[in-house]
């Protein structure tokens, strides 16, 4: 989950979901360790909908659009992690269809070149596994 999204999501957490509650916006993102980046992040949360600002400086409330993009967020594990992730695991996939080839072939014709593509393909896959793990 990137900072935009687990900023908006601690804002909805903070006001319950309720679009009628105010929050220091300045004070929540500082809470979170982001205050280098509160510019940014108001910015960006604001362009996208996700907040609306109140007459109080740094003062926000969360919208719709920000309440069911948390709600997005939350669910899907959210942003580019959960992305790579997956993209990650269906590289993974991938790979063991073509282990399965590999070793159809080597039922076939068994030889040091088939055994070689097919354990160097296992090899690849347990490499990714052990990617996978550390990222959990």
């Amino acid at each position: 989950m990137d900072v935009y999204h687990r900023v908006l999501f601690k804002l909805y957490e903070v006001t319950g979901g309720k679009e009628s509650e105010t929050v220091d916006l300045k004070e929540l993102v500082k809470k979170e360790g982001y205050l280098g980046s509160y510019p940014q992040i108001k910015e960006h949360l604001g362009s996208q909908s996700w907040i609306t600002e109140t007459a109080r400086v740094d003062a926000v409330k969360i919208t719709h659009w920000g309440v069911k993009e948390a709600k997005k967020s939350q669910t899907s594990g959210g942003g580019d992690e959960s992305l790579a992730l997956k993209k990650e695991i269906n590289r993974t996939i991938s790979d063991t269809r073509e282990l399965i080839i590999f070793l159809e072939e080597l039922a076939n014709d068994v030889s040091k070149e088939n055994i070689s593509k097919a354990e160097k393909k296992l090899g690849e896959i347990n490499s990714a596994i052990q990617k996978l793990k550390s990222s959990v």
